[in-house]
């Protein structure tokens, strides 16, 4: 407990530390019809009351994400979404549109069963998934299962946001941040996929997507980059904000954006002071420029939980407290495993599996160039 954040010890790269719990919540619990998501897909529930879960407690979401299955699944459970179209449970669908996955092949935890899911048909002969759609840059694995194969470009031939709001690129020492841009032109029939769902967000009018009038809010995903903001004056790119681009973190958006990201290397960098490197969670002069930056919402000290409250309250919701309740089958597991305090126990898989014969675990790492079907 004595490294964190500490010379030599465990530190945090900007933007984190954040608030514990964390204030987004997963948004669905009123979903209708022709009718955007009334927020963010993904969050983090601090007890059963965020779970999106009906009247009987069964998922709302294909996933199963946020539910009494998976209460903490804070990036969602793609992988368990073909399986549960296939099955039906909690419903049937009628399309499945994918990107960046190649789940029939690298991105699978088990390739034939997969397969067999992507082609299975009931007994009128209608394939179970009625309708797939994927975009993908590569004839890739999962390409000929597809209805609707929607072609994407490469790494060379796009802009990307490497982004401090998703998955940021930062150190211990400042934070940063970078962009892709094309270096060289396609000379096929393809689209940056970015783009076409800008696009598609366009023509059904979806919010933020389209201006008072109802034209299109964004020209392609550049324009996005450079443009959008997620509050004011907090957009996709952190560097050279500002109508003459001497500000960072925040402030007005800047036309010669993506130029000066070009100009220097792709990447944008800022070093903290040397006041501002450790103890982030409690440093009265990293918070205040966190709080500058957008990193976190009041500059005030940031406390660990070891005890975690919202694991406790579905620790009690199992045992009959609070408006939300699990189903019965699932109360002996909600009971036993939300444990606010940290506990070891033996991985399930091991269930299966004879210890004495395979005593050893090994972990593995997809390379590189198996990451994703597309580059």
């Amino acid at each position: 407990l004595g490294t964190v954040d500490v010379p030599g010890g465990f530190r945090f790269k900007p933007p984190y530390p954040r608030s514990a719990p964390p204030e987004l919540k997963p948004a669905g619990k009123d979903v209708r019809p022709m009718t955007p998501l009334e927020g963010m897909p993904l969050g983090f529930v601090c007890g059963p009351d965020d779970l999106l879960v009906d009247d009987d407690g069964a998922p709302i979401r294909i996933d199963k994400a946020y539910s009494w299955d998976s209460p903490l699944a804070a990036h969602g459970l793609m992988h368990t979404v073909i399986r549960n179209a296939w099955a039906g449970d909690p419903y049937r669908i009628d399309t499945l549109m994918m990107y960046m996955s190649n789940m029939a092949w690298n991105s699978s935890m088990n390739t034939v069963e997969t397969i067999a899911m992507l082609t299975d048909s009931d007994e009128a002969g209608n394939y179970k998934i009625p309708f797939i759609i994927y975009s993908d840059a590569y004839y890739s694995e999962t390409v000929p299962f597809a209805d609707l194969v929607l072609p994407d470009t490469t790494y060379l031939e796009r802009h990307d946001c490497i982004s401090l709001l998703d998955r940021p690129i930062s150190h211990a020492d400042g934070p940063g941040d970078a962009i892709r841009h094309p270096v060289v032109e396609p000379d096929r029939d393809v689209r940056p996929f970015q783009s076409v769902l800008i696009e598609l967000g366009a023509r059904l009018g979806l919010p933020g997507f389209v201006d008072d009038d109802g034209s299109a809010e964004y020209r392609d995903y550049a324009d996005y980059i450079v443009n959008h903001e997620r509050t004011p004056g907090i957009g996709p790119l952190a560097g050279w904000r500002g109508k003459d681009g001497t500000s960072i973190g925040k402030g007005e958006a800047n036309p010669d954006q993506l130029q000066r990201y070009v100009e220097n290397g792709g990447f944008w960098h800022h070093d903290f002071a040397d006041d501002q490197r450790y103890y982030k969670m409690a440093n009265h002069s990293y918070l205040d420029f966190a709080e500058n930056m957008g990193f976190i919402p009041k500059a005030e000290p940031i406390v660990f939980q070891l005890y975690s409250e919202p694991i406790q309250r579905f620790r009690l919701a199992a045992r009959g407290h609070g408006r939300v309740l699990p189903p019965a089958a699932e109360r002996s597991r909600i009971e036993t495993y939300m444990d606010p305090l940290p506990f070891w126990y033996a991985p399930f898989e091991e269930a299966a599996v004879d210890l004495e014969k395979y005593p050893l675990h090994a972990l593995t790492q997809r390379p590189m160039h198996m990451y994703h079907s597309w580059g």
